[in-house]
């Protein structure tokens, strides 16, 4: 569970160290959405402890993340 706690928080610092580190946004959004799907299986899978659930309930609970990730890149494409 530790590892889990320690990927989230590498997950969530990644952009700031990114954005200090002088990165084109564009870059930062791209890996914001990737950090974002895989916050999403991590949370899905051990705080919510899906792991074992029916995979149709782990299907919508992590596509839920990529539907949003999707839509908000869709968004970003446009302008």
């Amino acid at each position: 569970m530790l590892a889990v706690y320690i990927a989230l928080m590498v997950c969530t610092m990644t952009p700031v160290i990114a954005m200090q580190a002088g990165a084109d946004a564009s870059v930062l959004v791209w890996l914001a959405f990737a950090l974002i799907l895989v916050k999403a299986v991590l949370l899905v899978d051990h705080f919510m402890e899906m792991r074992h659930a029916p995979w149709g309930w782990r299907l919508a609970s992590q596509g839920w993340a990529a539907v949003i990730v999707a839509a908000l890149a869709a968004i970003r494409g446009i302008h």
